[in-house]
């Protein structure tokens, strides 16, 4: 009876062991814990009533004697994988295993459990015979975990959608992570990005811009925005930085590119600078119009006033003289308006040809030596030998025209120099005089528009802004060199082809090689280029009872004419089909220097006279013309006066 009562606990003993198991069960309770079993044998479940209620699946309606009959409430999604997790286990040599599975409720409700097993109470080979398991309602958890995965999920999508990327900065200014789109090209690699110190990436400025900005928000809680330009080899770009508190003694800063919005500001600026000094361009431009018009007018009119009273006598011809030359300056005005109105619409149209300098710059001599100043002498250094340029021969006209009249205006004394010197793939067209010059200081301001270094000296002010378009039309550029009180040098340099020459026999293609000249003959031959019918008419009317004329009306048909007929005079009209005055003018020069051609144009927009005197022409009559001035410039050139009778 002795050993019988050891080995059988005591009523006492029992009722211990029963109060502990309930306070196990009732802190498994507390957790949402219950306890099983299951016989590896025989496969049969063994659930106490309290299983079901602790683990809520009362409430859902989810009851089950053993696995098979459980799979009834196994979410459908979760069933395949619960019954290969159980049989791993049981073919295994430990036997323990987790599980999680789903249960669905009578109502769609769903129930996350998690199934821990152990084994216990081997047999006499130490097989485990049975299974205990404690399952858990771990449903808060995994919907916490969800929640977690959803708001992973919507970060993710908003980082993808954000256009920029975000920066997470500690207080030390140390990058911890970075956050973008996938795709997204940064000026630095990540992963030297993650980690790194700021100081590193950004310049001294920027880094205590950043640091400051910082700590103020880890301080105060409140977003800051700041720009900052950053430094790299491929040049500088600007950002936005957006900095808000993260956790901590961290931040995220949201990086925006705002290299675009920066140079638009700038563009902004540029325009709104351009168009502020449009406006005062043009009040300098009708400032300096109603003077520069009113002083010739002045005179025109007020000597003009003088000479129709008939009161000026011997000063008549000096009173005729003073408003000849100030409308020559007035004329000299709209040209040059007009001029830089046609290169600023783009309407003004370069005409490239092969040009040869040596001749050029004796024909610009020629027109000028007549205007020199008492006392100053030209000098014009040619090249040795032909030398050819592929431009426009009057643009080159016109500028060189401006060059020598700024030296005469300017030169009192001395001489002025008109050459040509080549280099290394550019020509230098130049024109040097020894006259006041400039300080150095007024330089840069001579190509500005209506600026005068000398308000004593006739002019508009225009000339070297439209010599300074020009030649950037024509690919060269405009150099100058200047002392004041020792004189200055001005260079027009344009691109050299040394092969321009080649194309010069196209010039000559459409002309014979030889021209027969004719007998003298009774009545002078007047070659007539016009293409108005009219024109010609009036001109027939006025000239045929004392000259033979013969009516062409191209330029093209003007210079087979003049290589048949050998005409003592051309009278050339500039603006004609096929083949313009100037070009025909130009053609014809090539084969004869001596013909002599008078220029009569309405054409407004050209420098007339420049033009047309650059490509030959001895003289020109504007129309509507005075009929004693046309018949005065015919008898002039087709009668000329030997020199040894002005002598």
């Amino acid at each position: 009876m002795k050993g019988k009562s050891d080995t059988v606990p005591s009523q006492e003993n029992r009722q211990g062991i029963d109060d502990r198991h309930q306070k196990i069960v009732s802190v498994l309770a507390a957790h949402k814990v219950a306890l099983w079993e299951y016989d590896i044998r025989t496969g049969v479940c063994s659930f106490d009533e309290d299983y079901f209620r602790i683990l809520g699946l009362t409430e859902a309606g989810v009851e089950f004697s053993d696995i098979d009959d459980f799979y009834r409430f196994a979410h459908p999604d979760d069933v395949s994988n619960y019954r290969e997790a159980f049989g791993r286990m049981l073919a295994s040599d430990t036997k323990n295993a987790c599980i999680r599975v789903r249960c669905v409720g009578n109502k769609g409700q769903v129930i996350w459990l998690e199934d821990n097993f152990f084994s216990y109470q081997s047999d006499e080979e130490g097989r485990p015979q049975k299974l205990v398991a404690y399952t858990g309602n771990i449903t808060a958890r995994c919907e916490g975990e969800a929640r977690i995965r959803a708001l992973e999920e919507r970060n993710r999508k908003v980082i993808e959608a954000l256009p920029e990327f975000i920066f997470i900065m500690d207080d030390r200014f140390f990058i911890t992570d970075v956050l973008m789109a996938s795709g997204t090209v940064l000026l630095h690699p990540v992963e030297e990005l993650i980690g790194a110190d700021g100081r590193t990436i950004y310049s001294a400025e920027v880094s205590d811009l950043f640091v400051r900005n910082i700590r103020e928000c880890l301080a105060d809680g409140k977003i800051r925005e700041i720009e900052y330009p950053l430094d790299v080899e491929s040049g500088r770009h600007y950002f936005q930085a957006r900095i808000a508190p993260y956790e901590k003694n961290k931040v995220l800063a949201l990086i925006h590119d705002i290299g675009d919005r920066v140079r638009w500001s700038k563009e902004l600026i540029e325009a709104k600078a351009r168009a502020e000094e449009s406006d005062r361009m043009k009040s300098v431009f009708l400032a300096t119009m109603s003077h520069e018009i009113r002083t010739p007018l002045n005179a025109i009119v007020g000597f003009s006033e003088l000479i129709a009273a008939g009161d000026c006598g011997e000063e008549q011809e000096e009173y005729q003289e003073i408003i000849r030359s100030n409308s020559n300056l007035l004329l000299q005005l709209v040209n040059d308006i007009l001029d830089l109105s046609r290169i600023e619409s783009g309407k003004s149209e370069n005409h490239f040809q092969p040009v040869e300098v040596t001749g050029l710059l004796d024909e610009v001599g020629k027109v000028h030596s007549l205007k020199m100043t008492a006392g100053v002498e030209l000098k014009i250094v040619a090249p040795s030998r032909p030398v050819w340029i592929l431009t426009d021969r009057n643009r080159l006209t016109q500028v060189l025209f401006n060059f020598l009249s700024n030296a005469i205006k300017n030169t009192q004394h001395g001489c002025i120099t008109l050459g040509a010197v080549q280099r290394d793939g550019w020509l230098d067209l130049f024109v040097s005089d020894t006259g006041c010059g400039m300080p150095e200081n007024k330089m840069p301001l001579i190509f500005n528009r209506f600026e005068k270094l000398n308000d004593f000296v006739q002019g508009t002010g225009l000339g070297l802004s439209i010599c300074q378009s020009i030649a950037e039309r024509l690919g060269g550029y405009i150099d100058v060199q200047s002392q004041l009180g020792v004189g200055s040098t001005f260079s027009f340099c344009l691109p050299y082809r040394a092969d321009a020459e080649l194309e010069v026999a196209e010039l000559q293609q459409p002309v014979a090689a030889s021209v027969q000249k004719h007998p003298d003959r009774k009545r002078k031959v007047i070659l007539v280029a016009e293409d108005v019918e009219a024109n010609y008419r009036l001109l027939a009317a006025l000239l045929k009872k004392e000259y033979t004329l013969r009516w062409v009306t191209n330029g093209r048909e003007a210079l087979h004419s003049f290589v048949r007929e050998r005409p003592d005079l051309i009278l050339m009209d500039i603006k004609m089909p096929e083949m313009n005055g100037i070009e025909a003018t130009e053609r014809i020069r090539s084969i004869s220097p001596d013909i002599p051609i008078i220029a009569v144009t309405a054409h407004a927009y050209y420098t007339d006279k420049e033009q047309a005197l650059a490509a030959g022409c001895n003289a020109i009559v504007s129309k509507p013309y005075a009929i004693a001035d046309l018949k005065q410039a015919i008898e002039k050139w087709i009668n000329p006066v030997p020199e040894s009778a002005v002598s």
